[in-house]
């Protein structure tokens, strides 16, 4: 049986993230970068530079006036958000092309899409003050299930159908049928990609956020993201998804349900447009 890293190592040799994103992450990686040369490595790319304006005038950050240039957008908004806005974009580019019998890919990118506008409004509930940033990581909190999905197909529908039928949580049927879990790749998929600690260690925790050492927060906020997701999302969603939040995320978060409820439906009001800008991404970056 092979291991997350092994998984990863597979993935990464077949898919790798566009020139451009690797370019934005050595401005970002070097503490002498200017957002000048920011802006720089995202025009390298026309599609990258054509989607990024879109997003940052869509409905996503509600602009009150119309941003033109890759310069004003990072002036505004700062390097990190803009390095995670290319990074959503890279992914989603990335492995658009992988075929996939498990599962229908539109519903498992409107999944994920879901989970990172659940992941922004949660945080925005909490007065996180980088609330933006929560957006990658909810988009990336299932990450690991589509290479599962890629790598281990049999294993990973055998799982699906035993949770379904079973009512079991999907990622204790994984630990049992193939010896780890979704988390545990979607982690090891981001540290490989050297992408900041705390977004693998969330990803990792998020159905037990007490597990993290030093990011209980972040990963309380995906596991009600997840929760959210399952509940109102996927085909086999129920609407009881209170019951699969942990009960230290209510504490970790200082969320109730009236709060998370209107997460849930603002995050419904954006999906559309969001699965429609990152549709033509995939059309337009390199």
């Amino acid at each position: 049986m092979k291991s997350p890293n092994e998984i990863v190592d597979n993935c990464t040799s077949l898919v790798s993230l566009p020139e451009v994103y690797l370019e934005v992450k050595k401005v970002i990686d070097d503490p002498e970068s200017t957002m000048t040369d920011l802006s720089a490595a995202i025009s390298i790319d026309p599609g990258m530079t054509t989607i990024v304006l879109k997003l940052v005038n869509s409905a996503f950050y509600a602009m009150p006036r119309k941003v033109e240039t890759i310069s004003r957008a990072v002036g505004i908004l700062g390097m990190q958000p803009l390095h995670d806005l290319v990074l959503a974009v890279s992914v989603t580019t990335a492995f658009s092309g992988l075929n996939q019998q498990v599962m229908n890919m539109n519903i498992y990118w409107a999944n994920s899409f879901f989970s990172g506008l659940a992941a922004r409004e949660l945080a925005r509930k909490c007065f996180l003050v980088d609330s933006e940033r929560m957006f990658v990581e909810g988009l990336l909190r299932d990450i690991g299930h589509l290479l599962l999905y890629q790598y281990l197909p049999e294993q990973a529908e055998e799982a699906i159908k035993n949770a379904s039928n079973t009512g079991e949580p999907i990622q204790n049927v994984e630990k049992t049928l193939i010896g780890f879990d979704y988390t545990e790749i979607g982690k090891a998929l981001v540290d490989s990609w050297k992408l900041p600690k705390n977004l693998g260690e969330a990803i990792r925790h998020q159905h037990q956020p007490n597990g993290s050492a030093d990011h209980q927060f972040e990963a309380a906020l995906l596991n009600i993201a997840f929760a959210l997701t399952e509940g109102f999302q996927s085909p086999n969603g129920h609407g009881n998804w209170e019951s699969l939040v942990a009960p230290e995320s209510w504490t970790l978060t200082g969320l109730d349900e009236d709060n998370v409820k209107i997460c849930l439906i603002e995050a419904g009001k954006q999906l559309s447009s969001m699965l429609d800008l990152m549709e033509e991404a995939q059309l337009q970056v390199s």
